[in-house]
């Protein structure tokens, strides 16, 4: 596969933003009581009684042969089935066995999107002009916390019962200026528009969570929320700055200085009867 950008060493580019991914599940999701973290030597795995998607997650899958993958997908499965969950499996570079996502669907998975892993170097970033009447504020306290997740559940449209634990979520893992997590909120003419979060880990800056209501898009707000956390990133001495985006993010992401590195495929393992 032939990436967009090589860099200097794109396989330790790749390794960091796996890692940085990894790290913000370990560190951050954990903060929450409800979210069990099962962190193995071959695959680490989140699970919570909330019947989404969004919080019953399987990463950093690496199994040397076929057999092994496909005895511990149908235990996973069980795992999640007792409990009538659905399952969101991440498949990423380092995954193993190289074909795990055909393992995958044969045993029930459904692809359920593409995320491209992205990089940019911070030395001479420049920032573009903020849009007119926006404004960024650090969300540090409880309140700001609590509407820092519901604009943010609002700008990827995510259904609304998740809205409540998303909150819950966002509230036990906080966010802190100086801290290895920030979160931020966009206020487009004093209206809370858009959201993005810093995560720091090994020296790597990782940006998440950047989202903008639709009213609000096509505007640079989604560009401006994500120059914010990498200034903040580059501030604290910061050279790499890495991201998972969707295909429609792209050409905002490109327009920063961000190239695409590695590529991420989701398969969704559902239950249909209790997806929300």
């Amino acid at each position: 596969m032939i990436l967009e950008s090589p860099g200097e060493n794109p396989e330790a580019i790749v390794a960091a933003i796996e890692s940085n991914l990894f790290a913000f599940g370990t560190t951050q999701f954990v903060k929450w009581p409800q979210i069990e973290m099962h962190d193995e030597s071959h695959v680490l795995w989140f699970m919570c009684d909330i019947p989404s998607p969004t919080f019953n997650v399987v990463h950093r899958a690496r199994w040397d042969t076929a057999d092994e993958a496909k005895q511990a997908i149908v235990a996973l499965q069980s795992s999640y089935k007792a409990r009538g969950l659905p399952m969101l499996w991440w498949v990423g570079p380092s995954s193993t066995p190289l074909d795990l996502s055909r393992h995958l669907t044969d045993l029930g998975f459904v692809p359920a999107g593409e995320t491209s892993g992205m990089a940019i170097d911070l030395r001479g970033f420049v920032a573009p002009k903020r849009p007119a009447g926006l404004t960024v504020e650090m969300t540090t306290d409880t309140n700001s916390l609590a509407l820092f997740a519901r604009t943010m559940c609002a700008g990827f449209q995510l259904p609304t019962s998740i809205t409540k634990p998303m909150t819950d979520l966002a509230l036990a893992m906080g966010s802190d200026a100086e801290g290895a997590l920030v979160n931020y909120l966009g206020y487009y003419d004093g209206r809370p528009v858009a959201t993005s979060t810093l995560f720091m880990s090994e020296g790597v800056a990782g940006i998440y969570n950047v989202s903008t209501l639709p009213a609000a898009r096509r505007r640079g707000i989604g560009a401006a929320l994500t120059v914010e956390p990498l200034l903040e990133a580059a501030r604290r001495g910061c050279t790499l700055a890495v991201l998972h985006s969707s295909k429609m993010a792209l050409p905002v992401y490109r327009r920063l200085g961000f190239a695409t590195y590695c590529y991420f495929h989701e398969y969704l393992w559902p239950v249909p009867a209790r997806l929300t």
